[in-house]
């Protein structure tokens, strides 16, 4: 996740790469990173380079040079303000992004300020599709959620299109009180992309393999599905934001080998 292999600019967890952030390709590449995550932050910056022409070839450049993959854009706008208050604006801004950046998938998390839990779903459905609408052909579009497995493809069948399906978050989903599992299985070939973090039972983001996400049989399942996509970390920095990073790659590897 772009923002987590350098120090943090905020001091929180989830934070911008800032200035940093063309030293996250050379690092992601020694690493042998498939890819980088790339994020919207939740208040629009327009020093993002993201959002124009010379920064979108700088970012196509620097990930090349790398060996390293652009497959995916997590917009982070939803967290701190109702989806279909902004979808309109994401939109607008996503289309030349998605234009110049071989993107595979765009990530919207339907958590905090658009929380789906105890509200009526609808308007956030049709926000969605028409967010999806206005994708480029091949370009999915991934939707986190707080909810059971059974209640996201409900939500799913309410959007009603074949481009938008589930972001699956592992340690959120731990954290809420699921079996990542079960959920895995129940959605299936809905599933079109991975979070991988891990939480403690404080619900606090700690190393893989120190909170109480069972990884092993979560991967399988995985396999089990058929799962295509690709999985990204999002996980604590450390001291050392690089060697702990190479250590999350361990983990995973070991059990996906």
């Amino acid at each position: 996740m772009q923002g987590r292999l350098v120090p943090s600019v905020t001091g929180h967890l989830d934070a911008p790469p800032g200035p940093r952030w063309r030293e996250e390709f050379a690092a992601a590449g020694q690493l042998g990173l498939h890819h980088i995550e790339l994020v919207a932050e939740k208040m629009w910056d327009p020093d993002n380079p993201l959002w124009t022409t010379r920064g979108r070839s700088e970012i196509t450049g620097l990930a090349e040079a790398a060996g390293v993959a652009l497959s995916s854009l997590c917009v982070n706008e939803s967290l701190v303000r109702p989806f279909p208050t902004i979808c309109d604006d994401i939109d607008r801004r996503l289309r030349p992004v998605l234009a110049a950046l071989p993107l595979d998938v765009v990530i919207v998390p339907l958590l905090e300020a658009s929380d789906l839990c105890g509200h009526d779903a609808h308007p956030t459905a049709r926000a969605v599709r028409r967010l999806a609408d206005g994708l480029p052909p091949g370009v999915g579009l991934a939707i986190e959620m707080s909810l059971p497995a059974a209640d996201c493809l409900d939500f799913l069948q309410q959007v009603g299109s074949s481009a938008v399906g589930v972001c699956y978050d592992l340690g959120n989903a731990t954290s809420f009180g699921y079996e990542p599992t079960g959920e895995l299985q129940l959605l299936g070939r809905t599933v079109i992309h991975l979070h991988a973090k891990d939480r403690d039972a404080a619900g606090s983001n700690v190393r893989f393999g120190h909170g109480r996400v069972r990884f092993a049989p979560a991967l399988a399942a995985l396999r089990t599905i058929g799962y295509q996509g690709v999985i990204t970390i999002e996980a604590v920095r450390g001291d050392d934001p690089v060697a702990t990073a190479a250590a999350h790659v361990d983990f995973l590897r070991a059990l996906l080998d």
